[in-house]
């Protein structure tokens, strides 16, 4: 029995959620939209957090080591990948640069290589066992949403080899404008209330 049925609240199984933080800056609006989203996962899910700029990630150099090895020959990643193995949600929150991702996340990115080889060239499908869906939270200076929908369609290719499909994208535009968050805020914590819904098979 959930702890939680005496109480009449809703039961949750204990989720673990990735969250991949790609803004240098702590207190920004990509970062206020994450907190919208972690703010609203069930009491009880275990958050672990990425900061793709707190730590140097040396970038994919294509070396093909993980092409006959079940991991990355560069150590500076080992932790993230246990991490990213082990999470039901993972989300992305990024500002937008130059309609892409920043370097530091960027380069965590493309060091999803060792399972884009696992599956294509050493035929593990799929390269990782447990399914998971993602979110992707977007800020960009801009008015339009160009940014954010090219940063959606870079991931999803990736996602695919993560075992992990795009359950919602949230894109704040106009933050160089100061427009309004709070459309997007909500939308954001709606997402995180969303990871927990029931999923077709």
């Amino acid at each position: 029995m959930c702890a939680t049925t005496v109480t009449n609240e809703p039961c949750y199984e204990k989720k673990r959620a990735l969250l991949i933080f790609g803004s240098p800056h702590a207190d920004g609006p990509t970062a206020r939209l994450l907190a919208a989203l972690e703010t609203a996962l069930p009491p009880g899910t275990i958050v672990d957090r990425f900061d793709c700029f707190a730590q140097p990630v040396l970038p994919c150099n294509d070396c093909r080591a993980c092409r006959r090895l079940d991991r990355c020959v560069r150590p500076d990643l080992d932790g993230f990948y246990l991490l990213l193995e082990r999470a039901d949600f993972l989300v992305f929150a990024t500002p937008v640069y130059n309609l892409s991702f920043p370097a530091p996340l960027k380069a965590v990115i493309d060091r999803m290589q060792r399972y884009w080889s696992a599956r294509f060239i050493r035929g593990v499908r799929p390269p990782i066992a447990k399914k998971k869906q993602a979110v992707l939270l977007t800020a960009a200076g801009t008015d339009g949403p160009e940014g954010g929908e090219l940063l959606e369609r870079q991931l999803r290719p990736v996602l695919t080899i993560l075992n992990a499909s795009l359950a919602a994208a949230v894109h704040y535009t106009g933050a160089d404008s100061g427009r309004e968050m709070a459309p997007s805020l909500e939308r954001a914590a709606s997402a995180g209330r969303m990871l927990y819904a029931p999923q077709n098979p």
